[in-house]
């Protein structure tokens, strides 16, 4: 009987490797997109179950469920309860990244969240509320965060966030007025950067000091970046 491969040991975004504990997010440019899609769904499916070990309902502990379809289904061991039948699937959470871009796309707007080293940079992001389209999150994450109103986002590509449970989804748009008043607690810089100035962070190693500091490879918003850079050329 062939055997099946190990699933992977998770402490919170740590992960074992080689022996090794190291980050999730130090995986993403060393790894395959496919690879990293793997790992996302062994990091969410720890998570689901985790935060699943009771019934929601009535506290008793869950258990596997037998869907066929659904293999990471579980449901309540308690006869009568309403968990026992209707049973309880992953679910994630959905956030948004924007690109936004002004002057003919000539210049893109980065951020700095004040839990993040102080030349590290990115772009917008947000998670989407109960009853929002993603479109309508992209809007209002911008203007909340930076001030700035932009046009219709155009969809650009997803990505699974494993942290721990996440679908992120990119778009980008495009500057329509305003100007940048950042809140001072989630976002405290936002700022509008050239080409040159993202071709000389993406070719610099990052270090502390060393200036402006981007995503990096392997994530949604390095993607998003980079397709902003390359169409200027």
């Amino acid at each position: 009987m062939e055997e099946k491969p190990a699933q992977p040991r998770f402490k919170g975004d740590f992960v074992l490797r080689n022996g090794e504990w190291v980050t999730l997010r130090s995986l993403l440019a060393t790894l395959t997109p496919e690879e990293f899609s793997g790992l996302a769904l062994a990091r969410s499916m720890d998570f689901f179950e985790t935060t699943h070990a009771f019934c929601g309902r009535c506290g008793t502990p869950m258990e596997p469920a037998p869907d066929p379809v659904a293999p990471h289904a579980r449901r309540c061991l308690k006869p009568g309860c309403e968990g026992n039948t209707r049973f309880s699937y992953p679910a994630f959470s959905v956030a948004i990244l924007a690109a936004v871009t002004r002057r003919g796309g000539e210049e893109l707007l980065l951020a700095h969240n004040t839990a993040w080293p102080a030349p590290r940079m990115s772009l917008v992001a947000g998670f989407l509320h109960p009853g929002e389209s993603l479109e309508d999150c992209v809007r209002r994450e911008v203007l909340e965060e930076t001030g700035l109103r932009v046009s219709l986002p155009s969809f650009s590509g997803s990505q699974a966030w494993p942290f721990p449970c996440s679908l992120m989804t990119g778009f980008t748009a495009e500057w329509e007025a305003g100007g940048i008043r950042t809140d001072g607690a989630e976002i405290d810089r936002a700022e509008w950067i050239t080409r040159e100035k993202f071709m000389e962070a993406r070719e610099r190693t990052a270090s502390p000091g060393s200036g402006l500091q981007i995503p990096p490879k392997g994530s949604l918003s390095r993607r998003l970046m980079d397709d902003w850079a390359g169409r200027g050329k």
